[in-house]
């Protein structure tokens, strides 16, 4: 019990981030993600699309509203 408070306190911290925001504001919207894995990624805007890493690696990719998936965290 005390781990899923941990968690849901973890999420509302993160949903209320302001890379969090960020992300939301530049997202195109597609719900569905492919798992990746990138380190030593900062969250940003890039060419890529906005990449939300708050701690310092991706582990999903959101996909194109055409079903392609790009390159993860690159400029």
């Amino acid at each position: 019990m005390a781990a899923a408070a941990l968690i849901l306190l973890f999420g509302v911290g993160l949903a209320s981030s302001d890379s969090y925001t960020e992300f939301r504001k530049h997202s195109n919207g597609n719900p569905e993600y492919v798992l990746g894995y990138v380190k030593g990624c900062e969250s940003g805007l890039r060419d890529s699309g906005f990449a939300f890493a708050p701690t310092g690696s991706i582990m999903l990719k959101q996909v194109n509203k055409d079903g392609s998936v790009g390159e993860i965290c690159t400029e």
